[in-house]
């Protein structure tokens, strides 16, 4: 019961002006036909609105590892008609992803809870299309007794950026219009050893 409630509120906090939803979404390469990959979908806010963009021609992977997340998120695309996301198993990725077939994998408030992140990444490289992005919002550290500070819901630019280096993409952007998270765009190479 109390799952649902949570994940309104993950929406209504990922939808407030303060969470910068629009400035997010101006800056993603997604077009009409777009395959994305939302890992971490949480509640499902972003996923509706990637599925919005790319049109039905497109493809939007939900990617959570909470079952719960995955069937209120397959409730709101019902109840809104979109036919094109797919709600994954975070255990499964592996299974419903397309090998080189993902234009965009957008990662938000998830890399602190990635025991691996290097290896993860490094994962997501099989999935995505040659010069394929990545983006990466993660809250900056902070002090005091914030919620993030508190529960280290958080990771420094420069550990983000040397993991991602180390997982084999490069920097090909970084935003400014989050005031409490860094925004980064990472590309997968187009041509790139194991």
């Amino acid at each position: 019961m109390w799952r649902p409630l949570f994940l309104k509120m993950l929406n209504r906090e990922a939808a407030s002006p303060r969470s910068r939803p629009t400035a997010i979404l101006e800056r993603l390469p997604i077009r009409e036909g777009s395959v994305i990959a939302d890992i971490g979908s949480g509640g499902g806010f972003f996923t509706l609105a990637f599925a919005r963009q790319a049109g039905p021609s497109g493809r939007v992977y939900a990617v959570d590892n909470q079952p719960g997340n995955l069937a209120f998120i397959r409730g709101l695309s019902q109840r809104e008609g979109l036919d094109s996301i797919v709600c994954v198993p975070a255990s499964q990725t592996a299974q419903y992803l397309p090998q080189e077939g993902v234009d965009l994998v957008f990662v938000r408030n998830v890399f602190h809870h990635l025991t691996e992140p290097e290896a993860s990444f490094r994962d997501f490289r099989q999935f995505l299309k040659p010069g394929g992005k990545v983006a990466l919002i993660e809250h900056r550290p902070t002090g005091g007794l914030s919620f993030v500070a508190m529960f280290k819901h958080a990771t420094s630019q420069e550990v983000i950026l040397q993991t991602m280096n180390g997982a084999g993409y490069r920097l090909r952007q970084s935003f400014t219009c989050l005031p409490h998270q860094t925004f980064d765009l990472f590309e997968k190479p187009e041509t790139q050893s194991p």
